[in-house]
């Protein structure tokens, strides 16, 4: 078997029902990594595939982690299937381009999709873009997902702003939630660790 009935037997594996064949597809495809895989992958994203072979694509683009794909991805934040923008949100997390902050900011403001905000939200803390901080610290205040609150409390730590000390501060003070406090005890420290390293 050549290299490109290799690369075609792989793009089909993307399709396949068994999770582990198909992880075996992305992983392999993510390590190879090369353009002409990169552009297929983005290529696969387009609403005729297949959901899972979406998916498989957003997982694949994300591990390979070129900027390149950021455009496609952010596309696919407006997919039908839930499932795909959940991969599409951990792929720009993981590509870590700040093209993407503004989109996946959008996203956390809506209501709908709890799974794929809270993955917007740790993907901002990824991207780390301080830009993202005012709405984080005001989606900190109305959320009532705890586990959106566990996400944007941790990016706040990685975003690394003083700013969001004061919002964390309050948290450990009035908040019944443990691991809420004990998240916001991490993000502090992070912000101090940081702001020693830029000092």
């Amino acid at each position: 078997m050549n290299e490109s009935d290799t690369v075609d037997k792989l793009f089909a594996e993307l399709g396949n029902q068994d999770i582990k064949e198909r992880s075996k597809a992305i992983d392999v495809l993510a390590s190879i990594g090369n353009k002409e895989i990169l552009n297929h992958l983005i290529s696969s994203l387009r609403k005729n595939s297949p959901r899972i072979v979406r998916e498989g694509a957003c997982k694949a683009l994300g591990k390979i982690g070129d900027p390149k794909a950021a455009d496609s991805l952010i596309l696919a934040l407006d997919d039908s299937e839930e499932s795909v923008r959940y991969q599409a949100t951990i792929a720009l997390g993981q590509i870590g381009d700040t093209k993407a902050v503004n989109p996946l900011l959008t996203i956390l403001k809506q209501k709908d999709d709890p799974l794929v905000r809270s993955e917007a939200a740790k993907a901002l803390g990824l991207i780390g873009d301080p830009s993202a901080l005012k709405i984080l610290l005001n989606i900190l205040k109305k959320e009532d997902d705890r586990f959106i609150k566990y996400h944007v409390v941790t990016s706040l730590g990685r975003i690394g702003e003083p700013k969001a000390k004061k919002a964390l501060e309050k948290i450990i003070k009035d908040e019944s939630d443990d691991r809420l406090v004990l998240r916001s005890r991490e993000a502090i420290e992070k912000i101090n660790q940081n702001n020693i390293v830029a000092g």
